[in-house]
Protein backbone atom coordinates (compact mmCIF):
# COMPACT_ATOMS: atom_id res chain seq x y z
CA UNK A 1 0.00 0.00 0.00
CA UNK A 2 1.49 3.38 -0.97
CA UNK A 3 1.53 6.35 1.43
CA UNK A 4 -1.28 8.24 -0.32
CA UNK A 5 -3.64 5.27 -0.08
CA UNK A 6 -2.71 4.74 3.55
CA UNK A 7 -3.39 8.42 4.32
CA UNK A 8 -6.82 8.25 2.68
CA UNK A 9 -7.79 5.13 4.64
CA UNK A 10 -6.47 6.53 7.91
CA UNK A 11 -8.29 9.81 7.36
CA UNK A 12 -11.63 8.10 6.74
CA UNK A 13 -11.28 5.82 9.76
CA UNK A 14 -10.11 8.56 12.14
CA UNK A 15 -12.74 11.12 11.16
CA UNK A 16 -15.54 8.58 11.34
CA UNK A 17 -14.22 7.47 14.70
CA UNK A 18 -14.30 11.05 15.97
CA UNK A 19 -17.87 11.38 14.70
CA UNK A 20 -18.73 8.16 16.53
CA UNK A 21 -17.17 9.56 19.71
CA UNK A 22 -19.27 12.72 19.42
CA UNK A 23 -22.37 10.56 19.04
CA UNK A 24 -21.42 8.56 22.12
CA UNK A 25 -21.05 11.81 24.05
CA UNK A 26 -24.67 12.62 23.27
CA UNK A 27 -25.88 9.18 24.34
CA UNK A 28 -23.96 9.43 27.62
CA UNK A 29 -25.40 12.88 28.34
CA UNK A 30 -28.97 11.88 27.53
CA UNK A 31 -28.80 8.77 29.71
CA UNK A 32 -27.08 10.31 32.74
CA UNK A 33 -28.80 13.68 33.04
CA UNK A 34 -31.30 14.54 35.76
CA UNK A 35 -33.21 17.25 33.92
CA UNK A 36 -35.95 16.16 31.50
CA UNK A 37 -34.75 18.98 29.26
CA UNK A 38 -31.62 16.88 28.70
CA UNK A 39 -32.92 13.37 29.19
CA UNK A 40 -36.17 13.64 27.20
CA UNK A 41 -36.26 16.83 25.15
CA UNK A 42 -32.55 16.42 24.26
CA UNK A 43 -31.95 20.18 24.25
CA UNK A 44 -28.19 19.83 24.05
CA UNK A 45 -25.32 19.30 21.66
CA UNK A 46 -21.84 17.82 21.76
CA UNK A 47 -18.81 18.51 19.63
CA UNK A 48 -15.05 18.08 19.41
CA UNK A 49 -12.70 20.95 18.55
CA UNK A 50 -8.98 20.93 17.85
CA UNK A 51 -6.42 22.68 20.04
CA UNK A 52 -7.00 25.97 18.20
CA UNK A 53 -10.76 25.86 18.65
CA UNK A 54 -11.61 24.74 15.11
CA UNK A 55 -14.69 22.54 14.91
CA UNK A 56 -13.70 18.94 14.12
CA UNK A 57 -16.89 16.93 14.67
CA UNK A 58 -20.52 17.68 15.52
CA UNK A 59 -22.95 14.80 15.35
CA UNK A 60 -25.07 14.89 18.48
CA UNK A 61 -27.85 17.33 19.22
CA UNK A 62 -29.02 20.72 18.05
CA UNK A 63 -26.95 22.37 15.28
CA UNK A 64 -27.25 25.91 16.66
CA UNK A 65 -25.58 24.69 19.87
CA UNK A 66 -23.03 22.30 18.37
CA UNK A 67 -21.70 24.83 15.87
CA UNK A 68 -21.28 27.33 18.70
CA UNK A 69 -18.86 25.03 20.53
CA UNK A 70 -15.95 26.42 18.52
CA UNK A 71 -16.79 29.98 19.60
CA UNK A 72 -16.73 28.93 23.26
CA UNK A 73 -13.37 27.20 22.92
CA UNK A 74 -11.90 30.25 21.19
CA UNK A 75 -13.23 32.48 23.98
CA UNK A 76 -11.57 30.13 26.47
CA UNK A 77 -8.27 30.30 24.57
CA UNK A 78 -8.41 34.11 24.46
CA UNK A 79 -8.65 34.20 28.24
CA UNK A 80 -6.40 31.34 29.32
CA UNK A 81 -4.00 31.02 26.39
CA UNK A 82 -1.43 28.38 27.21
CA UNK A 83 -2.44 28.18 30.88
CA UNK A 84 -4.54 25.08 30.35
CA UNK A 85 -3.59 21.84 32.05
CA UNK A 86 -4.57 18.20 31.91
CA UNK A 87 -7.37 17.70 34.45
CA UNK A 88 -8.88 21.16 33.92
CA UNK A 89 -12.56 21.60 33.05
CA UNK A 90 -14.08 24.94 32.08
CA UNK A 91 -17.58 26.42 32.08
CA UNK A 92 -19.07 29.22 29.96
CA UNK A 93 -22.43 30.75 29.05
CA UNK A 94 -21.98 34.49 28.45
CA UNK A 95 -23.51 35.36 25.05
CA UNK A 96 -21.26 38.41 24.86
CA UNK A 97 -18.20 36.17 25.17
CA UNK A 98 -18.54 32.91 23.26
CA UNK A 99 -22.01 31.75 24.32
CA UNK A 100 -25.44 31.38 22.67
CA UNK A 101 -27.73 32.59 25.44
CA UNK A 102 -27.50 32.28 29.21
CA UNK A 103 -29.46 29.02 29.74
CA UNK A 104 -27.15 27.15 27.34
CA UNK A 105 -24.16 26.34 29.53
CA UNK A 106 -21.05 24.94 27.90
CA UNK A 107 -18.69 22.54 29.66
CA UNK A 108 -15.27 22.31 27.98
CA UNK A 109 -12.67 19.63 28.69
CA UNK A 110 -9.16 19.81 27.21
CA UNK A 111 -7.91 16.46 25.93
CA UNK A 112 -4.21 15.78 26.42
CA UNK A 113 -2.09 12.87 25.25
CA UNK A 114 1.51 12.40 26.40
CA UNK A 115 1.40 15.90 27.83
CA UNK A 116 0.26 17.57 24.60
CA UNK A 117 -3.06 19.39 24.21
CA UNK A 118 -4.74 17.98 21.11
CA UNK A 119 -8.51 18.48 21.36
CA UNK A 120 -11.36 19.92 23.39
CA UNK A 121 -14.54 17.98 24.08
CA UNK A 122 -17.53 20.29 24.46
CA UNK A 123 -21.05 19.70 25.72
CA UNK A 124 -23.56 22.54 25.68
CA UNK A 125 -26.99 22.10 27.20
CA UNK A 126 -30.05 24.11 28.15
CA UNK A 127 -30.51 24.33 31.92
CA UNK A 128 -34.01 24.85 33.29
CA UNK A 129 -33.09 27.82 35.46
CA UNK A 130 -29.94 29.87 35.71
CA UNK A 131 -31.32 32.69 37.84
CA UNK A 132 -32.66 36.05 36.79
CA UNK A 133 -35.88 37.78 37.68
CA UNK A 134 -38.14 35.05 36.27
CA UNK A 135 -38.01 31.32 36.97
CA UNK A 136 -36.90 29.45 33.88
CA UNK A 137 -34.80 32.48 32.90
CA UNK A 138 -37.09 33.43 29.99
CA UNK A 139 -38.29 36.91 30.90
CA UNK A 140 -40.18 38.64 28.07
CA UNK A 141 -40.08 41.89 30.04
CA UNK A 142 -36.33 41.90 30.69
CA UNK A 143 -34.59 45.03 29.43
CA UNK A 144 -31.05 44.01 30.43
CA UNK A 145 -29.17 40.73 30.36
CA UNK A 146 -28.64 41.05 34.12
CA UNK A 147 -32.34 40.28 34.57
CA UNK A 148 -31.99 37.02 32.62
CA UNK A 149 -29.61 35.09 34.84
CA UNK A 150 -26.04 34.61 35.92
CA UNK A 151 -23.35 35.39 33.34
CA UNK A 152 -20.41 33.01 33.31
CA UNK A 153 -17.32 34.04 31.34
CA UNK A 154 -14.84 31.28 30.51
CA UNK A 155 -14.13 29.98 34.02
CA UNK A 156 -12.21 27.05 35.44
CA UNK A 157 -14.64 24.62 37.10
CA UNK A 158 -12.23 21.75 37.82
CA UNK A 159 -8.49 21.51 38.42
CA UNK A 160 -6.52 18.26 38.59
CA UNK A 161 -9.83 16.46 38.00
CA UNK A 162 -11.20 17.91 41.25
CA UNK A 163 -14.20 20.22 41.42
CA UNK A 164 -13.47 23.81 42.44
CA UNK A 165 -16.23 23.86 45.02
CA UNK A 166 -16.36 27.63 45.44
CA UNK A 167 -17.07 28.16 41.73
CA UNK A 168 -19.76 25.47 41.66
CA UNK A 169 -21.36 26.84 44.84
CA UNK A 170 -21.42 30.38 43.46
CA UNK A 171 -23.22 29.30 40.29
CA UNK A 172 -25.62 26.95 42.08
CA UNK A 173 -26.55 29.62 44.62
CA UNK A 174 -27.85 31.81 41.80
CA UNK A 175 -30.38 29.24 40.55
CA UNK A 176 -33.75 28.08 41.82
CA UNK A 177 -32.96 24.40 41.45
CA UNK A 178 -29.32 23.96 42.51
CA UNK A 179 -29.53 20.18 42.95
CA UNK A 180 -30.67 19.60 39.38
CA UNK A 181 -28.17 22.10 38.00
CA UNK A 182 -25.28 20.45 39.84
CA UNK A 183 -26.37 16.98 38.78
CA UNK A 184 -26.59 18.03 35.15
CA UNK A 185 -23.15 19.65 35.29
CA UNK A 186 -21.81 16.26 36.35
CA UNK A 187 -23.62 14.64 33.41
CA UNK A 188 -21.96 17.10 31.03
CA UNK A 189 -18.55 16.53 32.60
CA UNK A 190 -19.08 12.78 32.30
CA UNK A 191 -20.05 13.14 28.65
CA UNK A 192 -16.84 15.05 27.97
CA UNK A 193 -14.82 12.40 29.79
CA UNK A 194 -16.28 9.75 27.51
CA UNK A 195 -14.87 11.68 24.56
CA UNK A 196 -11.48 12.15 26.21
CA UNK A 197 -11.24 8.44 26.99
CA UNK A 198 -12.20 7.37 23.47
CA UNK A 199 -9.79 9.85 21.87
CA UNK A 200 -6.93 8.54 23.99
CA UNK A 201 -7.86 4.99 23.02
CA UNK A 202 -7.71 6.04 19.37
CA UNK A 203 -4.26 7.53 19.94
CA UNK A 204 -3.06 4.17 21.19
CA UNK A 205 -3.72 2.88 17.67
CA UNK A 206 -2.80 5.88 15.53
CA UNK A 207 0.10 8.22 16.18
CA UNK A 208 -0.47 11.83 17.13
CA UNK A 209 1.02 12.90 13.81
CA UNK A 210 -1.36 10.61 11.89
CA UNK A 211 -4.42 11.95 13.73
CA UNK A 212 -3.34 15.57 13.27
CA UNK A 213 -2.83 15.00 9.56
CA UNK A 214 -6.22 13.32 9.19
CA UNK A 215 -7.95 16.27 10.87
CA UNK A 216 -5.98 18.86 8.89
CA UNK A 217 -6.57 17.09 5.56
CA UNK A 218 -10.29 16.74 6.30
CA UNK A 219 -10.59 20.46 7.06
CA UNK A 220 -8.82 21.34 3.82
CA UNK A 221 -10.94 18.94 1.78
CA UNK A 222 -14.10 20.33 3.36
CA UNK A 223 -13.04 23.88 2.55
CA UNK A 224 -12.30 22.90 -1.05
CA UNK A 225 -15.69 21.17 -1.42
CA UNK A 226 -17.50 24.16 0.08
CA UNK A 227 -15.72 26.55 -2.28
CA UNK A 228 -16.60 24.31 -5.21
CA UNK A 229 -20.29 24.34 -4.26
CA UNK A 230 -20.33 28.12 -3.83
CA UNK A 231 -18.62 28.62 -7.19
CA UNK A 232 -21.33 26.53 -8.87
CA UNK A 233 -24.01 29.04 -7.78
CA UNK A 234 -24.51 32.00 -10.15
CA UNK A 235 -22.68 35.11 -8.96
CA UNK A 236 -24.96 37.81 -7.66
CA UNK A 237 -26.67 39.30 -4.65
CA UNK A 238 -29.89 37.72 -3.43
CA UNK A 239 -31.95 39.53 -0.82
CA UNK A 240 -34.93 38.78 1.41
CA UNK A 241 -36.75 40.28 4.37
CA UNK A 242 -38.75 38.67 7.16
CA UNK A 243 -40.31 39.89 10.37
CA UNK A 244 -40.60 38.99 14.03
CA UNK A 245 -44.00 39.73 15.58
CA UNK A 246 -42.69 42.29 18.10
CA UNK A 247 -40.15 42.66 20.89
CA UNK A 248 -42.62 42.32 23.76
CA UNK A 249 -42.77 46.07 24.40
CA UNK A 250 -43.69 47.74 21.11
CA UNK A 251 -46.36 46.32 18.79
CA UNK A 252 -44.37 47.07 15.64
CA UNK A 253 -42.80 44.11 13.84
CA UNK A 254 -39.03 43.78 13.91
CA UNK A 255 -37.28 43.42 10.54
CA UNK A 256 -34.55 40.99 9.58
CA UNK A 257 -32.95 41.99 6.28
CA UNK A 258 -30.48 39.66 4.58
CA UNK A 259 -28.51 39.86 1.38
CA UNK A 260 -26.39 36.93 0.26
CA UNK A 261 -23.62 37.84 -2.17
CA UNK A 262 -21.86 35.12 -4.11
CA UNK A 263 -18.65 36.04 -5.87
CA UNK A 264 -16.54 33.22 -7.18
CA UNK A 265 -15.90 30.73 -4.40
CA UNK A 266 -16.79 33.00 -1.47
CA UNK A 267 -20.15 33.83 0.04
CA UNK A 268 -21.15 36.81 2.18
CA UNK A 269 -24.24 36.95 4.38
CA UNK A 270 -24.93 40.62 5.12
CA UNK A 271 -27.50 41.84 7.65
CA UNK A 272 -27.29 45.52 6.66
CA UNK A 273 -30.82 46.94 6.87
CA UNK A 274 -31.82 44.77 9.83
CA UNK A 275 -33.56 46.77 12.55
CA UNK A 276 -31.54 48.23 15.43
CA UNK A 277 -31.37 46.33 18.70
CA UNK A 278 -34.61 46.37 20.65
CA UNK A 279 -35.68 46.74 24.24
CA UNK A 280 -36.89 43.15 24.64
CA UNK A 281 -35.22 39.75 24.76
CA UNK A 282 -35.24 38.97 21.02
CA UNK A 283 -31.80 40.45 20.37
CA UNK A 284 -29.28 37.82 19.38
CA UNK A 285 -25.68 37.12 20.23
CA UNK A 286 -23.04 37.24 17.53
CA UNK A 287 -22.45 33.53 18.14
CA UNK A 288 -26.08 32.59 17.53
CA UNK A 289 -26.47 34.86 14.48
CA UNK A 290 -23.24 33.56 12.93
CA UNK A 291 -24.09 29.92 13.60
CA UNK A 292 -27.61 30.34 12.21
CA UNK A 293 -26.15 31.87 9.05
CA UNK A 294 -23.70 29.01 8.61
CA UNK A 295 -26.40 26.40 9.17
CA UNK A 296 -28.61 27.97 6.48
CA UNK A 297 -25.81 28.25 3.93
CA UNK A 298 -24.56 24.69 4.45
CA UNK A 299 -28.09 23.30 4.12
CA UNK A 300 -28.29 25.07 0.75
CA UNK A 301 -24.86 23.89 -0.40
CA UNK A 302 -25.45 20.24 0.44
CA UNK A 303 -25.84 17.85 3.35
CA UNK A 304 -22.78 15.90 2.22
CA UNK A 305 -20.47 18.76 3.22
CA UNK A 306 -18.92 17.80 6.58
CA UNK A 307 -19.87 20.19 9.35
CA UNK A 308 -16.40 21.17 10.50
CA UNK A 309 -14.33 24.33 10.63
CA UNK A 310 -13.20 23.98 7.03
CA UNK A 311 -16.74 24.59 5.78
CA UNK A 312 -16.88 28.02 7.40
CA UNK A 313 -13.62 29.39 6.02
CA UNK A 314 -15.23 30.73 2.85
CA UNK A 315 -18.46 31.99 4.44
CA UNK A 316 -18.37 35.58 5.72
CA UNK A 317 -21.06 37.14 7.90
CA UNK A 318 -21.56 40.88 8.41
CA UNK A 319 -23.45 41.74 11.61
CA UNK A 320 -23.86 45.52 11.97
CA UNK A 321 -22.95 46.69 15.46
CA UNK A 322 -25.93 47.93 17.45
CA UNK A 323 -28.40 45.95 15.37
CA UNK A 324 -30.73 43.14 16.39
CA UNK A 325 -28.06 40.62 15.38
CA UNK A 326 -25.13 42.30 17.16
CA UNK A 327 -26.46 44.35 20.07
CA UNK A 328 -24.52 46.49 22.47
CA UNK A 329 -24.31 45.36 26.07
CA UNK A 330 -26.33 44.89 28.18
CA UNK A 331 -29.17 44.10 25.75
CA UNK A 332 -31.26 41.05 26.76
CA UNK A 333 -31.32 38.04 24.44
CA UNK A 334 -32.65 34.89 26.09
CA UNK A 335 -35.08 34.08 23.25
CA UNK A 336 -32.37 34.30 20.58
CA UNK A 337 -31.75 30.58 19.98
CA UNK A 338 -35.42 30.28 18.97
CA UNK A 339 -36.23 33.78 17.75
CA UNK A 340 -34.53 35.32 15.82
CA UNK A 341 -32.25 32.33 15.07
CA UNK A 342 -35.06 30.55 13.22
CA UNK A 343 -36.08 33.69 11.35
CA UNK A 344 -32.45 34.30 10.36
CA UNK A 345 -32.23 30.83 8.82
CA UNK A 346 -35.60 31.26 7.10
CA UNK A 347 -34.72 34.66 5.66
CA UNK A 348 -31.45 33.31 4.26
CA UNK A 349 -33.38 30.38 2.78
CA UNK A 350 -35.73 32.79 1.02
CA UNK A 351 -32.77 34.71 -0.38
CA UNK A 352 -30.89 31.62 -1.57
CA UNK A 353 -34.00 30.12 -3.15
CA UNK A 354 -33.76 32.95 -5.69
CA UNK A 355 -30.33 31.68 -6.71
CA UNK A 356 -31.14 27.98 -7.11
CA UNK A 357 -34.63 26.57 -6.59
CA UNK A 358 -35.38 23.38 -4.72
CA UNK A 359 -32.53 23.27 -2.22
CA UNK A 360 -34.16 24.85 0.82
CA UNK A 361 -37.41 24.36 2.67
CA UNK A 362 -40.44 26.52 3.17
CA UNK A 363 -40.94 28.03 6.61
CA UNK A 364 -40.95 26.01 9.82
CA UNK A 365 -43.00 26.50 12.94
CA UNK A 366 -41.92 29.43 15.10
CA UNK A 367 -41.75 28.43 18.74
CA UNK A 368 -44.53 29.52 21.09
CA UNK A 369 -45.16 27.98 24.48
CA UNK A 370 -45.12 28.65 28.20
CA UNK A 371 -42.82 27.91 31.05
CA UNK A 372 -44.60 27.32 34.34
CA UNK A 373 -43.21 27.22 37.83
CA UNK A 374 -43.99 27.03 41.50
CA UNK A 375 -43.83 24.55 44.38
CA UNK A 376 -44.88 20.96 43.69
CA UNK A 377 -46.94 19.79 46.69
CA UNK A 378 -45.98 16.17 45.95
CA UNK A 379 -42.33 16.86 46.71
CA UNK A 380 -42.42 20.26 48.39
CA UNK A 381 -39.77 21.29 45.88
CA UNK A 382 -39.55 24.16 43.46
CA UNK A 383 -40.11 23.16 39.84
CA UNK A 384 -39.75 24.83 36.45
CA UNK A 385 -41.49 23.19 33.50
CA UNK A 386 -41.38 23.89 29.78
CA UNK A 387 -43.89 23.12 27.06
CA UNK A 388 -41.82 20.90 24.79
CA UNK A 389 -45.00 19.02 23.85
CA UNK A 390 -46.19 22.02 21.84
CA UNK A 391 -43.74 21.63 18.96
CA UNK A 392 -45.01 22.62 15.53
CA UNK A 393 -43.98 21.29 12.13
CA UNK A 394 -41.53 21.67 9.29
CA UNK A 395 -41.85 23.25 5.87
CA UNK A 396 -42.01 21.45 2.55
CA UNK A 397 -39.24 21.18 -0.02
CA UNK A 398 -39.36 20.33 -3.69
CA UNK A 399 -40.01 16.60 -3.69
CA UNK A 400 -40.91 16.29 -0.01
CA UNK A 401 -43.80 17.21 2.25
CA UNK A 402 -42.92 18.94 5.50
CA UNK A 403 -42.31 16.69 8.47
CA UNK A 404 -44.63 16.91 11.46
CA UNK A 405 -43.45 17.79 14.94
CA UNK A 406 -40.10 19.20 13.86
CA UNK A 407 -39.91 22.31 16.05
CA UNK A 408 -38.08 25.35 14.68
CA UNK A 409 -35.51 25.92 11.94
CA UNK A 410 -32.84 26.49 14.60
CA UNK A 411 -33.48 23.00 15.99
CA UNK A 412 -33.96 21.01 12.75
CA UNK A 413 -35.69 18.22 14.64
CA UNK A 414 -33.01 18.03 17.33
CA UNK A 415 -35.42 18.80 20.15
CA UNK A 416 -37.76 15.95 21.01
CA UNK A 417 -41.17 16.05 22.65
CA UNK A 418 -41.04 14.30 26.02
CA UNK A 419 -43.17 11.31 26.85
CA UNK A 420 -46.54 12.57 28.08
CA UNK A 421 -46.69 10.26 31.10
CA UNK A 422 -43.18 10.98 32.34
CA UNK A 423 -43.78 14.69 31.78
CA UNK A 424 -46.82 14.47 34.06
CA UNK A 425 -44.75 12.68 36.69
CA UNK A 426 -42.12 15.40 36.51
CA UNK A 427 -44.47 18.40 36.75
CA UNK A 428 -47.84 18.99 38.50
CA UNK A 429 -50.11 19.06 35.47
CA UNK A 430 -52.23 16.67 33.44
CA UNK A 431 -52.44 16.58 29.64
CA UNK A 432 -55.92 17.18 28.23
CA UNK A 433 -55.16 16.50 24.57
CA UNK A 434 -52.16 16.23 22.25
CA UNK A 435 -52.96 15.78 18.57
CA UNK A 436 -52.48 17.02 15.03
CA UNK A 437 -54.50 20.07 14.01
CA UNK A 438 -56.46 19.80 10.75
CA UNK A 439 -55.99 22.50 8.08
CA UNK A 440 -52.81 23.98 9.54
CA UNK A 441 -50.32 22.64 6.99
CA UNK A 442 -49.29 25.15 4.32
CA UNK A 443 -50.83 24.01 1.03
CA UNK A 444 -48.67 23.22 -1.95
CA UNK A 445 -47.66 20.63 -4.49
CA UNK A 446 -45.70 19.51 -1.47
CA UNK A 447 -47.51 20.54 1.68
CA UNK A 448 -46.07 21.60 5.00
CA UNK A 449 -46.19 19.48 8.11
CA UNK A 450 -49.38 19.59 10.15
CA UNK A 451 -49.58 21.83 13.23
CA UNK A 452 -50.36 20.54 16.71
CA UNK A 453 -53.01 21.02 19.38
CA UNK A 454 -51.87 20.58 22.97
CA UNK A 455 -53.48 21.49 26.27
CA UNK A 456 -52.72 20.84 29.92
CA UNK A 457 -54.35 21.56 33.27
CA UNK A 458 -52.40 22.62 36.33
CA UNK A 459 -53.15 21.02 39.68
CA UNK A 460 -50.64 22.90 41.80
CA UNK A 461 -52.47 25.25 44.14
CA UNK A 462 -50.40 28.21 42.98
CA UNK A 463 -48.29 28.57 39.82
CA UNK A 464 -46.95 31.24 37.53
CA UNK A 465 -46.87 31.03 33.74
CA UNK A 466 -44.62 32.87 31.30
CA UNK A 467 -45.63 32.68 27.65
CA UNK A 468 -42.83 33.31 25.18
CA UNK A 469 -42.19 32.87 21.49
CA UNK A 470 -43.34 34.25 18.16
CA UNK A 471 -45.47 33.46 15.14
CA UNK A 472 -48.84 34.87 16.18
CA UNK A 473 -48.68 37.57 13.48
CA UNK A 474 -46.27 36.16 10.88
CA UNK A 475 -46.81 32.62 9.62
CA UNK A 476 -44.25 30.18 8.18
CA UNK A 477 -43.58 31.27 4.60
CA UNK A 478 -44.38 29.27 1.48
CA UNK A 479 -42.08 28.89 -1.52
CA UNK A 480 -42.64 28.77 -5.28
CA UNK A 481 -46.39 29.29 -5.03
CA UNK A 482 -46.82 27.28 -1.83
CA UNK A 483 -49.07 28.71 0.86
CA UNK A 484 -48.10 29.85 4.33
CA UNK A 485 -48.55 27.59 7.32
CA UNK A 486 -50.92 28.52 10.12
CA UNK A 487 -50.31 31.00 12.93
CA UNK A 488 -49.56 30.11 16.53
CA UNK A 489 -52.16 30.67 19.23
CA UNK A 490 -52.14 30.20 22.99
CA UNK A 491 -55.11 30.53 25.33
CA UNK A 492 -55.25 30.69 29.13
CA UNK A 493 -58.43 29.35 30.73
CA UNK A 494 -59.39 30.43 34.26
CA UNK A 495 -62.80 29.61 35.73
CA UNK A 496 -64.00 28.74 32.23
CA UNK A 497 -63.02 32.14 30.82
CA UNK A 498 -60.64 32.08 27.85
CA UNK A 499 -57.95 34.74 27.42
CA UNK A 500 -55.72 34.82 24.36
CA UNK A 501 -52.14 35.09 25.58
CA UNK A 502 -49.56 37.40 24.07
CA UNK A 503 -46.49 35.82 22.54
CA UNK A 504 -44.23 37.68 24.95
CA UNK A 505 -45.98 38.46 28.20
CA UNK A 506 -45.13 39.04 31.84
CA UNK A 507 -45.68 36.21 34.34
CA UNK A 508 -49.35 35.32 34.76
CA UNK A 509 -50.58 33.84 38.03
CA UNK A 510 -52.45 30.53 37.85
CA UNK A 511 -54.36 28.42 40.35
CA UNK A 512 -55.43 24.80 40.52
CA UNK A 513 -57.64 23.83 37.56
CA UNK A 514 -56.38 26.53 35.20
CA UNK A 515 -55.61 25.39 31.68
CA UNK A 516 -53.25 26.35 28.86
CA UNK A 517 -54.36 25.50 25.30
CA UNK A 518 -51.89 25.77 22.44
CA UNK A 519 -52.29 25.64 18.67
CA UNK A 520 -48.87 25.54 17.04
CA UNK A 521 -48.28 26.26 13.41
CA UNK A 522 -47.92 23.95 10.47
CA UNK A 523 -45.06 24.37 8.03
CA UNK A 524 -45.18 26.30 4.79
CA UNK A 525 -45.98 24.65 1.46
CA UNK A 526 -43.90 24.39 -1.73
CA UNK A 527 -45.33 24.80 -5.22
CA UNK A 528 -48.83 25.22 -6.62
CA UNK A 529 -51.44 23.26 -4.58
CA UNK A 530 -53.33 22.48 -7.80
CA UNK A 531 -50.37 20.35 -8.90
CA UNK A 532 -50.52 18.08 -5.87
CA UNK A 533 -51.58 14.59 -7.00
CA UNK A 534 -55.26 14.02 -6.25
CA UNK A 535 -54.42 10.72 -4.56
CA UNK A 536 -52.20 12.47 -2.04
CA UNK A 537 -54.92 15.02 -1.34
CA UNK A 538 -57.34 12.15 -0.75
CA UNK A 539 -54.89 10.52 1.67
CA UNK A 540 -54.49 13.81 3.53
CA UNK A 541 -58.26 14.02 3.98
CA UNK A 542 -58.39 10.45 5.27
CA UNK A 543 -55.59 11.25 7.72
CA UNK A 544 -57.45 14.42 8.84
CA UNK A 545 -54.52 16.60 7.83
CA UNK A 546 -56.85 18.65 5.63
CA UNK A 547 -60.63 18.94 5.52
CA UNK A 548 -62.95 18.14 2.62
CA UNK A 549 -63.50 21.86 2.17
CA UNK A 550 -59.77 22.58 1.88
CA UNK A 551 -59.33 19.68 -0.53
CA UNK A 552 -61.91 21.23 -2.83
CA UNK A 553 -61.31 24.97 -2.41
CA UNK A 554 -57.51 24.99 -2.15
CA UNK A 555 -56.38 21.83 -3.93
CA UNK A 556 -59.22 21.56 -6.44
CA UNK A 557 -59.96 17.95 -5.51
CA UNK A 558 -63.57 16.88 -5.00
CA UNK A 559 -63.97 13.97 -2.60
CA UNK A 560 -67.14 12.06 -1.82
CA UNK A 561 -67.85 9.08 0.40
CA UNK A 562 -67.05 6.90 -2.61
CA UNK A 563 -63.64 8.46 -3.23
CA UNK A 564 -62.37 11.11 -5.63
CA UNK A 565 -64.91 12.64 -8.00
CA UNK A 566 -62.68 12.71 -11.06
CA UNK A 567 -64.97 14.73 -13.31
CA UNK A 568 -65.56 17.45 -10.76
CA UNK A 569 -61.87 17.50 -9.88
CA UNK A 570 -60.92 18.02 -13.53
CA UNK A 571 -63.43 20.84 -13.74
CA UNK A 572 -62.19 22.47 -10.54
CA UNK A 573 -58.58 22.33 -11.62
CA UNK A 574 -59.42 23.34 -15.17
CA UNK A 575 -61.22 26.49 -14.04
CA UNK A 576 -58.12 27.65 -12.27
Amino acid sequence: MNQRTEDIINRAVIINRLDSITGEMGIALEHSAHSPIFAEACDFACCICDKDGELVSQISGIPILATAGAFSVKALLRKYGHHIDDGDVFIINDPYDGGNHLPDIGIITPVFYDGELLFFSVSRAHHGDIGGSTAGSYNPKATEIFQEGIRIPPTKLMKNNEMIDDVLALIALNTRNPEMLTSDFLAQIGSNRVAAKRIREMLETYSVATVKKAVQDTMEQTEALTRQRIAAVPDGTYAAVDYIDDDGFQEEPVKIAVSVTIKGDRLLVDFAGTDPQVKGFINTSVVTATCASGIAVLWFLGKDIPRNGGAFRCIDVNLPKGSLVNPNEPAPMTLCTLTPASEIIGTIFQALDQAVSGRVSAGYHRYLGPSYYGVDARTDRYYVGFSFCSLGSGGAMEGNDGKPYMATLSNFGGVKAPNIESNEVQYPHITLYHEMDTDTAGAGEYRGGCGMKYAFELYAEQSDIVNFGDGVKFAPYGLRGGHQGSLNRSVFVHDGKETVMESKEAPRHATKGDQVCLNTSGGGGWGDPLKRPAGKVYDDVQDEIISLETAEKVYGVAITKNGIDLEKTKKLRGIR
